[in-house]
């Protein structure tokens, strides 16, 4: 059984996610995403993270902001 876990209080407020292209962090841009959060993320993969923004506003989802960056770089972090 999947549970999900919820944070109304995070309805209209923001949320920032690094790593958020794949794996775990697109799970947490699609939950946040679902819950009403105003979802802004960096990643390295910038093929993954459009394809993720894509299928969430097909499934009716408010999109996501995202920032291609690779954390690594100080500069470009700072930049984002």
């Amino acid at each position: 059984m999947t549970q999900t876990t919820l944070y109304p209080s995070l309805k209209d407020r923001v949320v920032f996610v690094t790593g958020g292209g794949g794996g775990i962090g697109a799970s947490i841009v699609e939950h946040f995403c679902a819950q009403g959060s105003k979802v802004g993320f960096v990643d390295i993969n910038r093929e993954t993270s459009e394809q993720l923004i894509t299928d969430l506003t097909a499934k009716g989802l408010p999109k996501p902001h995202f920032v291609h960056c690779d954390l690594k770089n100080i500069a470009a972090l700072h930049a984002a």
